[in-house]
C-alpha cells in the first residue's frame, strides 16, 4: 500500500542493543502481524509509544549508502523504498551471518597480476580505458580466442584494474552462461572465487547457487571481502565499498528489466550508481540499444568505435539468403534449409551450428489438402504438435484434438508450418547420416560452452553453446521471424543474430554465418557491415524526431476512468498534466501513457506518486504507475 511507504519507529530491546544498526533486517509487529523490516536510521527517542523489535539479523544486510541509493531508485521509478530494498539483497540466511565478517584480507599481488593478464585482451580488441571514470558505450567485437560467446577477458580488464588499486568493481551479466564464462576468465587470470570456507578474490551472486551461497557472496561484496562482484540483474544494486567501475554486458537484453515493482532497469541503475560514485561505466554489446545511444546523444557517455580493419579481422563472413535468392534456386530454395546452404554446411571443416528461432516441435499446422490453418474448434487457437506421435494440441487452451478434420475441406491430413528446434533436429539427424547431432534448448536442456567439439549443433538462439575456436558455419533458419512486431523489434533481431554470429570463426579462418529469411533493410545492412551501433544511432534520431522514447520518457497509468481523470488533473509548474506543454497524453489499454520530456519527468513522477499515496490512504480508488514502461498504445 503506497501510503505506508514511510519509516515507523520501534524500540531496540536491551538484548539487541549490540546487534541492531542501520541496515539490519528485523522482524517487528505491525497491524497485529509479525513482518519483516529494515532499520533505516537510529534515534535517541521517539514521539510515539513504540513497540520493541522482535528479532534481528546478526549483521546488517545493507549499508547506509545503499539505503540512500535505494531511496533514489524508488523516487525515480515512483515506487516504494521497501520494494527496492527487497530487490537489492537476497533472502538472509542466519548461519551465514555467523561467519567473521569483520576481518578483511586481500591478496594485492593477485589482483595486479590478473590486471596485467586481462589488459592484453582489452588492447587486442581496442577497448577504451574506463577504469579512470570514463563512461563508454562500446560496440564490441568477438573475442579473438573464441572461448565463449562474449569478449569476456576484455570486459573484465577494467574490473581487475580498479581492484588492483583497492576499489570495487561490479560486472553485470545477463545469464548463467555469461556468469560461468566470466568466472572462468577470472580463474584463468589467477583469481579465486570467494567461498565462505576459504575466501577468495571475486564473488558470484546468482540465484542458482542456493540461498546460503548467494547470501554469503552478497555479504562478501558488501563487506569488501571480494573486490570484484559478478552477478545477473540484481548485481546492479549490489552494495560495495569504494565503487570504481560498473561493467554491463549485452545491455539491450530484456532480462535486465525487472518484472517486480517498481520495475527498475539494470542499465539505468548502473548509470545512476556511476553518477553518484564518480565511477567508470562500460555498457558493452555487439548491438548497442537505442537507450544506450540516448546516453551518448545527451552527452552523458561516449561512444567507442572499433576500427574497421579490426572488425573485418575478427568477424565472420555474413551471407544473407532472402526471398530473391531462394526463388532463383527453385523449389529447393523454399525448404527450411535451401539446397545451396546445406551444401555449404556439409562442406564445413569444423562444427556447424543451426539456429532455430522457435522452441518445441511443431508450433503451427495447416490442412494438408487445402492449406487452411488448423485451428482449435473451441477457441480458434493454432494447433501444434509436441512430438512426432503426439496428437494435435491447441496452443492457447491446451485442448487435444486427435481426430481433427479441416473445417473447409474435411481432410484429416496436416502439414507443418512452423517447425521448432526439436523437429528441425530430427530432420538434421536424418540428413547428416552418421555425423553427431547435438540439440540445445531450454525445454530439452542447454549444452555448456566448449562441450561440443564436432558435428552439428541445433539450438534456439540463446542456447547455442560456444565451441573452441568458433563454428566453421552457422545457419540461422527463419531469420526473419523476430524482425516484426513492437517498437525496437528490428534492433532486437539484430542483437540476436550478431550475438550468434560472434560464435563463428573469423572470415580469415573460413568462418561464415548464413541467415535464411527476408530481413528488413536496416537489419541486412547492419549485419553485413557489423554496424549495429550505427543502426541504433539512426533509430534514436528517428525517435527524437517523433518525440518517442527514449527521447521522451513513458509513464504508464492504469486505473478506473475517474481515477485517471483525477491523476491528470494534478499540476506541475502550475499547469495540469493533461495540458502541460512537456507532456503528451496518449490513450492506452485500461489507462493512458504519458510521454514526458526528460526535464519534467521527475516532477511528474513525484506528483503522481503523491496522488497514488492519497488514493491508497483514502481508499477512493487504485492508481497504478510504471515509469519507463513499454509502449502500449491504441
Amino acid at each position: 500500500m503506497p501510503h505506508l511507504d514511510r519509516p515507523f519507529d520501534y524500540a531496540i530491546p536491551d538484548k539487541l542493543a549490540d546487534v541492531v544498526t542501520v541496515g539490519s533486517r528485523v522482524r517487528v509487529r505491525f497491524a497485529g502481524r509479525l513482518v519483516s523490516g529494515v532499520v533505516t536510521a537510529l534515534a535517541d527517542a521517539s514521539d510515539f509509544d513504540v513497540q520493541p523489535i522482535h528479532s534481528s539479523g546478526a549483521v546488517p544486510s545493507y549499508t547506509s549508502e545503499a539505503i540512500a541509493f535505494a531511496g533514489q531508485v524508488a523516487r525515480r521509478y515512483g515506487g516504494g523504498l521497501w520494494d527496492v530494498l527487497r530487490l537489492m539483497a537476497p533472502p538472509r540466511v542466519a548461519s551465514v551471518e555467523k561467519r567473521d565478517w569483520a576481518t578483511v584480507e586481500h591478496d594485492e599481488e593477485a589482483y595486479r597480476e590478473a590486471h596485467s593478464a586481462l589488459a592484453e585482451a582489452a588492447a587486442a580488441v581496442s577497448l577504451p580505458d574506463v577504469a579512470g571514470g570514463a563512461r563508454i558505450v562500446w560496440e564490441a567485437v568477438p573475442d579473438p580466442a573464441r572461448r565463449h560467446g562474449l569478449p569476456v577477458d576484455a570486459l573484465l580488464a577494467p574490473a581487475a584494474a580498479v581492484a588492483a588499486r583497492g576499489q570495487s568493481a561490479l560486472v553485470v551479466l545477463p545469464d548463467a552462461r555469461a556468469l560461468a564464462a566470466a568466472a572462468d576468465a577470472l580463474t584463468r587470470a589467477g583469481l579465486r572465487r570467494w567461498t565462505a570456507r576459504s575466501g577468495g578474490h571475486f564473488a558470484v551472486v546468482h540465484a542458482d547457487d542456493g540461498p546460503a551461497v548467494r547470501f554469503g557472496s552478497y555479504l562478501a561484496g558488501m563487506q569488501g571481502h571480494a573486490r570484484i562482484v559478478l552477478g545477473t540483474r540484481p548485481a546492479a544494486l549490489q552494495p560495495v565499498p569504494g565503487l570504481g567501475v560498473i561493467v554491463m554486458w549485452d545491455e539491450g537484453s530484456g532480462v535486465y528489466e525487472d518484472p517486480h515493482a517498481p520495475y527498475p532497469h539494470a542499465r539505468t541503475v548502473a548509470a545512476m550508481r556511476a553518477e553518484e560514485a564518480g565511477a567508470g561505466v562500460l555498457l558493452a554489446s555487439y548491438a548497442p540499444s537505442v537507450e544506450a545511444m540516448s546516453l551518448v546523444a545527451h552527452g552523458w557517455a561516449e561512444r567507442a568505435t572499433t576500427p574497421r580493419a579490426l572488425i573485418r579481422a575478427q568477424t565472420p563472413l555474413i551471407t544473407l539468403v532472402g526471398d530473391e535468392r531462394r526463388e532463383a534456386e527453385g523449389a529447393s530454395g523454399w525448404h527450411w534449409m535451401p539446397g545451396s546452404v546445406w551444401r555449404r554446411a556439409r562442406a564445413a571443416d569444423g562444427p556447424v551450428g543451426i539456429v532455430v528461432p522457435r522452441a518445441g516441435y511443431v508450433r503451427a499446422t495447416a490442412c494438408g489438402r487445402c492449406g487452411a490453418w488448423a485451428e482449435c474448434p473451441s477457441c480458434g487457437g493454432s494447433l501444434r504438435r509436441d512430438s512426432a506421435t503426439a496428437p494435435l494440441r491447441c496452443g492457447d487452451c491446451g485442448a487435444e484434438h486427435p481426430d481433427w478434420h479441416c473445417a473447409e475441406c474435411h481432410s484429416p491430413h496436416t502439414k507443418q508450418l512452423r517447425q521448432g528446434v526439436e523437429r528441425i533436429a530430427e530432420q538434421v539427424r536424418a540428413m547428416v547420416g552418421g555425423a553427431p547431432v547435438t540439440i540445445s534448448a531450454g525445454a530439452v536442456g542447454t549444452v555448456a560452452d566448449r562441450e561440443v567439439t564436432e558435428g552439428f549443433v541445433v539450438a534456439t538462439p540463446a542456447a547455442l553453446p560456444a565451441v573452441d575456436g568458433g563454428y566453421s558455419r552457422i545457419v540461422i533458419v527463419g531469420a526473419d521471424a523476430p524482425a516484426g512486431g513492437a517498437l525496437g523489434a528490428e534492433l532486437q533481431a539484430l542483437r540476436w543474430w550478431l550475438g550468434i554470429a560472434a560464435l563463428a570463426r573469423p572470415r580469415g579462418d573460413g568462418g561464415e554465418v548464413i541467415a535464411v529469411g527476408e530481413l528488413p533493410a536496416v537489419v541486412r545492412e547492419a549485419m553485413a557491415s557489423w554496424g549495429a551501433a550505427d543502426a541504433a544511432w539512426d533509430a534514436y534520431a528517428e525517435r527524437a524526431d517523433l518525440a518517442m522514447p527514449p527521447f521522451r520518457r513513458a509513464i504508464r497509468l492504469w486505473g478506473e476512468p475517474p481515477v485517471i481523470t483525477l491523476a491528470l488533473s494534478e499540476t506541475v509548474e502550475g499547469e495540469r498534466l493533461e495540458r502541460h506543454q512537456d507532456i503528451a497524453v496518449v490513450d492506452a489499454p485500461d489507462g493512458v501513457t504519458l510521454l514526458v520530456t526528460r526535464r519534467a519527468t521527475q516532477a511528474v513522477v513525484d506528483v503522481l506518486r503523491r496522488r497514488q499515496q492519497e488514493f491508497s490512504r483514502t481508499s477512493d480508488g487504485e492508481l497504478r504507475m510504471r515509469v519507463d514502461a513499454p509502449l502500449a498504445l491504441r
